[in-house]
This record gives structure tokens, sequence and C-alpha cells, in this order.
């Protein structure tokens, strides 16, 4: 069993790393251009279910297609940022914890982790749990930003 502060480390680390890529992501993004894109999508997508002519959907189909390749490029911008720092940060934390070895033992077997998990799992999740909190909160904080500097 690892030392009781290997855990809370891996833990803080995964927050900082998730608080950081999603504020690169935000700040990166021109969230005025992907709200518009979305915008016109769903437009897009509300005259595809009401047109029956087989042309007309293809034209709405390829449309579709052509912005959310627009939409996939402008959104990989900020990873192509993240991707290397955090190759290094999972080789550094590899190297540092990987000798503890398991983290957490649990009462039952999970799929994918089994019955204990080491600082990778505890990373995933505890990052997965952060990136859904941390980007609601990022994007009202930088909606009332953007309104205050606006007016």
């Amino acid at each position: 069993m690892a030392p009781i502060w290997v855990l809370p480390t891996v833990i803080g680390i995964s927050f900082l790393v998730s608080l950081v890529s999603q504020l690169v992501h935000y700040k990166l993004t021109d969230q005025d251009y992907v709200k518009k894109k979305r915008a016109r999508i769903k437009e897009l997508q509300k005259k595809l279910s009401a047109n029956s002519s087989k042309e007309e959907l293809n034209k709405l189909q390829s449309e579709i297609m052509s912005i959310n390749s627009d939409l996939m490029k402008h959104t990989m911008k900020p990873t192509m940022y993240t991707f290397l720092p955090m190759l290094v940060t999972f080789w550094l934390m590899n190297m540092f914890f990987q000798p503890y070895g398991d983290l957490l033992q649990l009462p039952l077997s999970l799929p994918l982790f089994g019955p204990a998990i080491s600082w990778l799992g505890t990373y995933i999740i505890s990052s997965f749990i952060f990136s859904l909190t941390i980007k609601p909160v990022i994007k009202k904080l930088g909606e009332r930003y953007n309104a205050k500097t606006r007016t």
C-alpha cells in the first residue's frame, strides 16, 4: 500500500492539469465563432428534418459536414498546445508514482481497473470528474467577464 500522501498528490496534479487544459482550451478557442457555427448546424438540422427532397438533403448534409470539419479544426488547436506538456506530465508521474503500486484497494473488481486502482486509474477518474466540473465554471466565468467588458 502506498504512503498516505500519494493519493492526494495524484488527485491534486489531476486537478491542476484539468484546470490548465480547460483554461488553455477556453482561451485559444473563439467562443463566439463556435457558438455561431453550432447555431448554424442546429438551423440546418431543423431544415434537414423538414425537407424530403433528396437533392436538398444531400446539400444540407454536406454543409453540416463542412461546418463540423471547420469546427473540429478550430477546436483542435488548443489540443496541440497541451499535448506535449501532458505527455511529459504523465512520464514524470509514472516515474515518480509507479514504485508505490496500487493506491486504492477495492472491495470488488471493476471492469478495466480490477480489484485495485493505481496512480493512473486514480488520475483518470479524478481528471474526468474535475473536467466535468471545471468546464462549466470556466464557461460561466468567461461569459460574465465578456459581459462586463462589453458594457
